[in-house]
């Protein structure tokens, strides 16, 4: 009987350490991840595989700083979206966010011409609700902390709502509502992305 006891303490002890190691692996902060990028990053990156269900989309633009001339270097971009059924799909080895955000998320850092690109699949809505198609962003620039901008949103959707649309930088050129235009199989748009101050 003392046995079974010691055992049971130390499944106890092992599975309440196990799950302290899982929580403390995911960020507190639900939106977050370009903090978790690796080492190799670069200006461009595919975020779906060619194996991945969905609409072939490629999307590049340039990063300014809050002057709205100057590229913006060094700057990471953390982008994660749904699938094509508008879910944020797992494979159930995700680190960090990734256990929030799935496994179709990267990352992007610019060079000197504060440029990039990823290609990827366009997102479909959440199922049974009115959020439009969407990728998030989050920024992380030299020496700052992370923060959001707007979600890329796509042109022609009809869950976008006026709130959706506004532009919060007051430049068209910044306008975060992507239009898509086909040539060969891909999709392509483009997001001019303004810093904040």
């Amino acid at each position: 009987m003392k046995s079974f006891h010691y055992i049971l303490i130390l499944l106890v002890i092992f599975g309440c350490s196990h799950a302290q190691e899982s929580r403390s692996e995911q960020s507190s902060c639900e939106w977050c991840g370009a903090t978790e990028a690796p080492n190799d990053v670069q200006s461009q990156t595919t975020i779906a595989d060619s194996e991945e269900e969905g609409l072939r989309i490629k999307i590049s633009g340039t990063v300014f700083l809050s002057d709205k001339k100057t590229p913006a270097e060094g700057v990471i971009l953390y982008l994660y979206h749904t699938n094509s059924k508008g879910i944020y799909p797992k494979k159930g080895d995700e680190k960090g966010n990734g256990r929030r955000h799935g496994y179709l998320r990267g990352w992007i850092k610019t060079g000197s011409d504060g440029k990039y690109s990823f290609e990827t699949i366009k997102p479909e809505p959440y199922p049974g609700r009115t959020v439009p198609a969407h990728i998030h962003i989050t920024v992380k620039e030299p020496g700052k902390d992370e923060y959001w901008l707007k979600d890329y949103f796509f042109e022609g959707d009809k869950l976008l709502t006026q709130r959706d649309l506004k532009n919060e930088t007051g430049d068209d050129k910044f306008n975060h509502i992507v239009s898509l235009s086909e040539n060969l199989d891909v999709f392509y748009g483009k997001r001019d992305i303004l810093l904040k101050n």
